[in-house]
């Protein structure tokens, strides 16, 4: 009996070790059949110890970084209503000054419902990017794409938030930036809105949204640094 206790301890040990050596974290994420588990975190995001701004607007403000990436050292630059002309305005205080290593962006939902035509919001975009690099020409960049939104807000800004998608993911090579593709991951099974199980107002992402977003923006987080660490 008390070598059974002894291995049953010496197993908990272990899987607790293993664990804290994985840095994983867990919380339940709605799925198509109840809740499901989900793990995530990187081991090597606090012992690499580089600075990571996430820059935006609401979506970013209200999101809990510490929560949702566990581990890295992140700064949240996001402003409630800000517009892509408002984040160029404020680059020297939200992105210049914590020196980052990486930038996330996430922008141009507020211009888009607010009549700002495509083909702006695009520039703006690009140009957040190119005022980064030169300012920071080792600064590696990471845009997510537009999230869908509830249909209430019509058909027209689905497909203005696709238009500009499209644009962006076209030029990320050219321009040097990584594309992440969030919005497959919020929208609906059918049609191209936001699924109803990720907001509670049509716009903002609730836990389960921000919980979809988590894996796909971790993968390219991890891509991205694992090439600053290891070139």
């Amino acid at each position: 009996m008390e070598k059974k206790r002894r291995t049953g301890l010496v197993l908990c040990g272990f899987l607790a070790a293993a664990g804290l050596l994985w840095g994983a974290t867990a919380l339940l994420q709605p799925g198509h059949s109840g809740l499901k588990r989900v793990i995530y975190g990187d081991p090597q995001w606090e012992q690499w110890g580089g600075r990571v701004v996430f820059l935006g607007d609401s979506i970013t403000d209200f999101c809990d970084l510490g929560a949702y990436y566990p581990g890295l050292n992140a700064v949240n630059s996001g402003i409630s209503g800000d517009t892509t002309a408002g984040i160029l305005e404020r680059m020297d205080s939200s992105v210049y000054a914590y020196e980052p290593q990486v930038v996330v962006l996430l922008a141009g939902i507020n211009d888009l419902l607010s009549g700002v035509d495509e083909a702006t919001v695009i520039q703006n975009l690009l140009t957040i990017v190119a005022d980064i690099h030169g300012h920071l020409p080792a600064c590696r960049v990471i845009v997510q794409s537009v999230y869908p939104v509830h249909p209430w807000y019509g058909g027209e800004a689905a497909e203005r938030i696709r238009t500009v998608n499209r644009a962006m993911a076209a030029s990320a090579g050219e321009q040097d930036y990584r594309y992440v593709d969030v919005y497959t991951a919020l929208k609906a099974a059918e049609g191209d809105s936001l699924d109803e199980r990720y907001s509670d107002d049509g716009l903002h992402p609730n836990e389960a949204g921000y919980l979809a977003v988590q894996p796909v923006l971790t993968e390219a987080l991890k891509d991205v640094i694992g090439k600053i660490v290891y070139g």
